[in-house]
This record gives C-alpha cells, sequence and structure tokens, in this order.
C-alpha cells in the first residue's frame, strides 16, 4: 500500500472535511455549503461509506486530497505532506521527486529574503548613505530596526546581477533563479535581477513560507519613472498566486481564531502598521478587492470579516466588490467607517491615533447599515430615479444575506429609511431571489413544475444527461420504482451517456427477482463488466445524489412525491429524446434543401412529422 492510500484508510473524510465545513446529516451521507463556488443552499455532499465528496452546484469532488488540494491551494505532494502526520504515516524522499522545482523555487526565495534583509540591517551597511535614508523612512513609517527584523523587510541593491550572482554561487541554475521570479530575461536572452533599488517586503503563504516579494522604490529617487510602478509585484510563479494570498495571514491567523473576526485592510503597510500597534487579526489583500480565493482561505479561521479599505474613491470600489464576493460565501460582514478622517489610509490612522483605529474598529456597522447610512446621505430623496438605483443597490445586498431573519430586519429599516411600501420591497426582493434561483443546481420543469429536474433548458445534452442521472439516483434510493421505470422508459429513450448503466441495472434487476440494491449492484458491476468498471465514479455520484435530492424535498407524502417526480423525469427524458431528433432533422433538411433532392427532402418532412405527433401526444 502506497502512502496516499495509507493515509486515506487512516483518515475519515468526515473529520478531515469538518474541519473546514458545517457537515449537516443527510441521510446516510453529509451535506454541507461548498466552499468552492457562491450559493446559499449546501450542494456539497459527503459519503463516508465511499470517502467521496461532490457537489452538485459546480461539480467538483473526489477524495480528501482533492478537496485539501483545492481549498488549501497545494499540490499532490504538498497535501502528502500536510495529511501524513495527521495519519501517522512517515514519508520518504522518493514521494517528492515531483516536488523539485517548488523546492528549488522556495529555497531562492528564502536566500533572497535573507540577502536583502542583510543588507539594510548589516554592520557593513551603516556608512551607507543610501541605506542610512532608508532606514530612517522605514523608521518615520513607525518601523524601527526590531520591526524590520520582525517582519524581515530588506533592499535591493540598484544593481542588474548581485542577487543574481549570489543566487548562482548557491548553485542554482539561471534558469531556476528565472522560474522563481527573482530574475527576468530579456529578448537577448540575458537574465538580471527583477528587483533593483526598492525596499523589499516579503510576501508568505499560509504556512509561513516566502514566495514572493512587494517592492516599493527608493522614495528618494529623484524623477521617478511611471512605468516602474511605486510598488511592483513578483510575477505568478509555481510559487505565488496573488488572489490566493493574504499578506500577514501565517502571522494573524491564530489572532483571527481567538478574536473570532479578520480585520481586512488594502495595503501591506496597513497590515504591518496594524500588528505592530497590536490589531494582530489583521490580513491585507495587497491592493485588490477580495476575491473568492483569499476568501476560502478566510474561512479556515473566522466567518466574521471587518473590512477596512481606504476610504477613497478607489478604495469605496474595492470594498463593494470584496463585499459582494464575501456575502456569497455566507461571511458576516463590517464595515469600519473612518469618520472625519476619511481621507487617510489605515496606516497612516494608526501610526496617528492606534486609539482612535480602535474605536473605529469597536463602532463597525454592520454592511446592510452601513450602505442605509452611505446611500441615503448621498442621494436626493426626491430624485425617483436615483432613489430607485439606490434601493435597487440595498436590495441586491441584503439578497446576498443567508439568515432570513436578518432580510426581514432590514426590509423594515429601508421601508423607514426610504419611505417606501413594504410590500413592493419584498415583491422586487422576492424577484432577485427568483432570478438568483435561475442558475441553482435544481430547477422547474419548463411545463410540469417538477422540483428537481437538475438543469435549466439550455443545452439539451447537459440536461438530458442530468434528467438521467436523477432518474437513476432515485431508483438507486427507491428501488420499489424501478419496475414503474422499466414498464415506462425503453432503452431507447435513455441518454447515450447512461445508457449502458440503464442496461446493467435493468439486466440486474431481472437476474434478481426484481429487486434492487445500490451496493449489490455495485459489486454486480465488479465482477461482471470490466467497461463499467471505469465508470464508478459516475455510479458515485449518483449515489450521492439521491441522498441530496432528498435533501431538497419537504414533503409528508414522499411516495407520492417520488412518483410524480418519476413521472416527470421520464416525461422529460422522452420530450428531450423527441426534440433532439427533430433538431438533427432539421439540420438534415436544411443540408438536403442546399442539394435540391427532394427525395430525401419528402423522407426528412416524413420524420419530422412523425416525431412530432409523438412528441404532441407525450405532452
Amino acid at each position: 500500500m502506497n502512502h496516499s492510500d495509507q493515509i486515506k484508510s487512516k483518515l475519515d473524510i468526515v473529520d478531515v472535511l469538518s474541519s473546514y465545513l458545517s457537515l449537516k446529516p443527510a441521510g446516510s451521507n453529509f451535506r454541507a455549503i461548498c466552499p468552492f463556488h457562491n450559493e446559499k443552499t449546501p450542494s456539497l455532499m459527503v459519503s463516508p461509506e465511499k470517502q467521496i465528496w461532490h457537489c452538485f452546484g459546480c461539480g467538483k469532488g473526489g477524495d480528501i486530497f482533492s478537496f485539501i488540494m483545492g481549498i488549501e491551494g497545494l499540490d499532490f505532494v504538498e497535501t502528502l505532506k500536510l495529511l501524513a502526520p495527521r495519519a501517522g504515516v512517515v514519508l520518504d524522499n522518493k514521494d517528492f521527486s515531483q516536488d523539485k522545482n517548488k523546492n528549488k523555487s522556495l529555497e531562492i526565495m528564502e536566500l533572497s529574503k535573507r540577502y536583502y534583509n542583510f543588507i539594510l540591517t548589516s554592520e557593513k551597511s551603516d556608512t551607507n548613505k543610501k541605506i542610512l535614508e532608508i532606514r530612517d523612512y522605514l523608521k518615520k513609517r513607525g518601523l524601527d530596526s526590531d520591526a524590520i527584523g520582525r517582519w524581515e523587510i530588506g533592499y535591493s541593491k540598484e544593481s542588474f546581477d548581485d542577487l543574481f550572482n549570489f543566487l548562482k554561487s548557491k548553485n542554482f541554475s539561471e534558469e531556476d533563479i528565472v522560474l522563481s521570479g527573482m530574475a527576468i530575461k530579456n529578448d537577448r536572452g540575458k537574465r538580471y535581477n527583477r528587483f533593483r533599488d526598492r525596499i523589499m517586503f516579503p510576501i508568505h503563504d499560509v504556512n509561513g513560507r516566502t514566495v514572493a516579494f512587494t517592492a516599493r522604490i527608493n522614495p528618494f529617487v529623484e524623477n521617478i519613472d511611471k512605468a516602474m510602478g511605486k510598488y511592483i509585484n513578483s510575477p505568478q510563479t509555481n510559487l505565488y498566486d496573488k488572489s490566493r494570498i493574504l499578506f500577514g495571514l501565517d502571522r494573524a491567523k491564530k489572532a483571527i481564531r481567538d478574536k473570532s473576526f479578520a480585520i481586512v485592510v488594502e495595503g501591506q503597510m496597513d497590515a504591518i502598521s496594524a500588528h505592530e500597534a497590536g490589531f494582530g487579526n489583521t490580513v491585507a489583500s495587497s491592493g485588490t478587492a477580495l476575491t473568492e480565493g483569499q476568501l476560502i482561505l478566510l474561512k479556515r479561521y473566522t466567518e466574521n470579516i471587518y473590512l477596512a479599505f481606504d476610504q477613497d474613491l478607489a478604495g469605496l470600489a474595492a470594498t463593494d466588490r470584496g463585499i459582494m464576493e464575501a456575502l456569497k460565501m455566507g461571511f458576516n460582514i463590517k464595515i469600519i467607517d473612518f469618520g472625519d478622517n476619511n481621507s487617510k489610509d489605515p496606516d497612516e490612522l494608526i501610526r496617528e491615533d492606534a486609539g482612535l483605529f480602535k474605536k473605529y474598529i469597536d463602532s463597525a456597522r454592520n454592511i446592510i447599515e452601513h450602505y442605509l447610512v452611505k446611500e441615503s446621505k448621498s442621494i436626493d430623496m426626491t430624485d425617483i430615479v436615483a432613489k430607485n438605483k439606490s434601493v435597487h443597490k440595498i436590495l441586491t445586498v441584503i439578497n446576498m444575506l443567508n439568515n432570513k431573519v436578518e432580510q426581514d430586519f432590514w426590509i423594515k429599516e429601508l421601508t423607514q429609511r426610504y419611505k417606501l411600501d413594504e410590500t413592493f420591497l419584498r415583491e422586487d426582493l422576492s424577484k432577485m431571489i427568483k432570478n438568483s434561483n435561475k442558475n441553482s443546481t435544481f430547477v422547474k420543469d419548463e411545463k410540469n413544475g417538477a422540483n428537481s429536474n437538475m438543469i435549466s433548458p439550455g443545452d439539451s445534452i447537459i440536461r438530458e444527461d442530468k434528467l438521467a442521472e436523477l432518474l437513476l439516483a432515485i431508483s438507486f434510493r427507491f428501488p420499489q420504482n424501478f419496475d414503474y421505470i422499466v414498464n415506462n422508459l425503453d432503452m431507447e429513450f435513455f441518454p447515450l451517456k447512461y445508457a449502458e448503466i440503464y442496461a446493467k441495472l435493468i439486466d440486474y434487476f431481472n437476474r434478481n427477482s426484481k429487486n434492487l440494491d445500490y451496493n449489490d449492484f455495485l459489486n454486480y458491476i465488479k465482477n461482471s463488466d470490466n467497461d463499467l468498471i471505469m465508470r464508478f465514479d459516475d455510479l458515485n455520484r449518483i449515489g450521492l445524489l439521491a441522498d441530496f435530492y432528498l435533501s431538497e424535498i419537504n414533503s409528508d407524502n414522499l411516495e407520492d412525491v417520488i412518483k410524480k417526480e418519476l413521472s416527470n423525469l421520464i416525461l422529460e427524458i422522452k420530450r428531450s429524446y423527441y426534440k433532439n431528433h427533430i433538431k438533427e432533422k432539421n439540420n438534415e433538411l436544411l443540408e438536403a434543401e442546399k442539394n435540391n433532392d427532394k427525395l430525401l427532402i419528402d423522407g426528412i418532412l416524413n420524420d419530422i412529422k412523425v416525431y412530432s405527433e409523438k412528441l404532441k401526444r407525450i405532452e
């Protein structure tokens, strides 16, 4: 048994995933909000029996390794390293042969950080005027020598090759250095330092490993070339993806857990100043609105976010984007409003008065309240168009709240603040909810109102496959109805992707005196059909779908609901079958008309008539 199999055999998927998700029982399985896409209703199912997970909203799924790789942003080898101690499995070097490039990059980044820090802090630099100026600049920014050491801040010389030559002396190839992002190769193939004459702020991943740098141009440089950029970051590499890194999270994660909320600022100096002033639960999004990847990281430690982005126009726009992303993922969000100091960024405000910053944190407003205050102050309530836009914006945010009690409270607040009829607001909110649900996994049947047909009309091929999956799932969960299915759905109607499974299921059913047991059917496949063994991922997913489907039903008359659902599913599968054939024949007709083949045209028209009449009969 290899190491990955050992780990899987010793770790239970429910225990592992419950470290990240709030799992709720759903039949023999568990259900949760998926962390990999935006949803309000839980679509992710976990099977303790099969040790797998699958999300019926975004389609992602797999075992504990695929989950950890996705949520932690790790590759397979890093996931092995993370899970092995928890499983009590000792790894050896052969497991990491594929990790050589990443390990080299990590070594290069660590050495580069030490090199830059040494240049800035060593006694050899005590007589260097440029270094002394930069130290003095950092001190004025609240960073004395101890703080520089804590944050491992450094300086890159105004040189094209000092770091490059240093790394080569440590036996790294030129290609290794370029791949790490620390060197650039020009059009003539010459390699040189990426960063020159800049203050270097190392960026760490959540595990504290150096993966990139933010480099601030020397503040004493005259006639700065705007094309150079005041701040530049490392490029995306095999270590660094800006959208999946939160600056300072490696230091802040314990404080975030202890305080049950994270302060999110925009800039790295904002985060550093916050930590130095005692706000250890602060992270920085590094100049962008919060991304889905960053929010997935944060959700490991808290569901409460206090946003303290810069209060200029760009900062407010970034706050809006971050709010929308976070709300979709179920975060509780407050806005830290700087009041009369709204022209200042957090760094400046903290250095002037950390106590005042603390007061702003304590008085942070719920996002809806923030919007109500901000919007109602900024518009003319007699301007109907502006008022309508403002209300729509606030309703959009209310719609994203998962808690119905909260929604009700804020609808009432919006009614009072804008002097509107509450009934109209609730009607508008209901329309928003319906529009949001159009993209959900389960949608109503076009004609019959079935509650669980799995996909909106559009791609008929995908739709008919989803219908077939759901019918098979119900068959496995309610085998007493399979005889009805067999008698009402011939093989010809079944979508091609699942026809082989349906045929084998009918064969198994007939061989076992018209009895159907899901687990026994899987064993039957293993022992009788090598081709279908390759479809076990499909079969496992369909098995999970049964419990997911059941969790969507709220009815005391479950058996009646199931019978109605099966009837609608069979009808929909047949309808898709005939519609697809009519579409194919129409395409053939166009080609026949181009060739003026009258005999063929007559035959195709007759086929279309036959299929159309059959479609009309079933409808």
